[in-house]
């Protein structure tokens, strides 16, 4: 092997996300490629060290770093390279250093930081924006202790105590059975606004690595068959959170009318919206009630029926009927579409996570296909992102 095997550790070694610019599906084939190359040649004692004791042990120390305002100091203090000792001073809580140093033994070993030498560190991007609070990134790793890993840990019991049948009741979800409060995913989230602030900031950084659907789906030929004179909105967001899908088709179309396009949600959730034009409405409102907003160009809903089972999802579709117009109003679902074979670790993590915390699962297309035929919808297109990861399904009243 020799000479090659050393030429393709060098070369394997240079890749950066940078090379990858304008080629994402070649990025994502590669990270495939990788992860089979692991896991061929690590042993089992490696794979379940891993799971077992790293993976969790990891996650621990991230939060700690966070809980001791060390990841924010470092981000604010321009980050650079530093010793364990000169970290442990810029940390906002008093920590022994030796402490530190073995917690940040793990974080160079599985590169979250870069060690430089002895005792001596410097930050990666992916540390630096653990401590920047003008993302949401440090809300994200606090929702992992508050949601993720405790409805994860329970799912064995639960299952168990189902006899092992899907879950698909929202009423009776594993998570529901995983907290003391014994309230749905959503309902706990509005009892506690650090379980909310969790949520939504784990969606922001999700929406942030998601692709923008107007890359994906022709959103000038919406606005050219719109009738903005009717003084019906344009495009009316269901469950759009805090306006992340809206503010990327402002940005392809800046010229819409001033209230031409709507965010509904519940009033809670919108309280923390934030957006700084006059193009954008927002309203409270459940999807689970008649939608109040007749005739509006498009009916958009991102993110949303992976929440919910078929049930639900039904009565969710069924909503919108009587405020959409025939032959002009468009049902725009962007979501998940898992392929018959061949799914990504982000499709199927994303499913057992529906799973996990609500009962509820990603679909097939022919699943999407059945759900919005029953709810009285035909399917125009479905436009896949470059990802190959969510699908735009277009549809329009059957």
């Amino acid at each position: 092997m020799g000479d090659s095997y050393s030429a393709v550790i060098s070369k394997l070694d240079a890749f950066t996300a940078t090379d990858f610019e304008g080629n994402e599906p070649g990025r994502l084939q590669l990270i495939t490629t990788a992860r089979k190359l692991v896991s061929r040649l690590e042993t089992r004692h490696e794979k379940i060290f891993n799971i077992d004791f790293r993976n969790p042990v990891e996650y621990a120390v991230i939060r700690v770093c966070l809980d001791i305002g060390l990841w924010r100091q470092w981000t604010v203090g321009g980050g650079g390279e530093k010793t364990v000792e000169e970290l442990a001073k810029l940390a906002e809580k008093d920590i022994e250093v030796n402490l530190l140093r073995r917690l940040l033994r793990l974080l160079g070993a599985t590169y979250i930081i870069e060690e430089t030498g002895e005792d001596r560190y410097k930050p990666t991007e992916f540390s630096l924006s653990f401590g920047d609070e003008s993302t949401t990134m440090p809300s994200a790793i606090i929702a992992m202790s508050d949601h993720w890993s405790p409805a994860s840990m329970n799912l064995p019991s639960f299952l168990a105590k189902t006899s092992y049948r899907e879950p698909l009741d929202p009423k009776n979800s594993n998570y529901i059975d995983a907290f003391p409060e014994k309230l749905s995913f959503f309902d706990r989230c509005l009892s506690n606004q650090r379980y909310q602030d969790g949520f939504s900031g784990f969606m922001m950084e999700w929406s942030l690595y998601r692709i923008s659907w107007p890359e994906f789906y022709d959103t000038t030929e919406l606005v050219a068959g719109a009738d903005l004179n009717s003084g019906a909105p344009l495009l009316v967001d269901i469950g759009g959170h805090h306006g992340h899908d809206i503010s990327n088709f402002l940005k392809e179309h800046p010229d819409v009318p001033a209230g031409s396009l709507v965010i509904q949600d519940l009033e809670a959730v919108l309280a923390d919206a934030h957006l700084d034009t006059d193009k954008v409405k927002l309203m409270p409102h459940s999807f689970f009630e008649p939608q109040p907003i007749h005739g509006s160009r498009a009916y958009f809903l991102r993110g949303i029926f992976h929440d919910w089972a078929y049930e639900p999802s039904l009565q969710i579709l069924k909503n919108i009927i009587p405020a959409m117009k025939k032959g002009y109003s468009k049902l725009l679902v962007c979501d998940v579409v898992i392929p018959p074979s061949g799914a990504s670790t982000f499709q199927t993590g994303i499913d057992l996570n529906m799973m996990t915390l609500l009962s509820a699962y990603e679909r097939t297309e022919a699943l999407w296909r059945k759900l919005l035929n029953d709810a009285g919808y035909k399917i125009i297109k479905i436009w896949m992102d470059h990802k190959g990861y969510e699908g735009l399904i277009e549809a329009e009243l059957a």
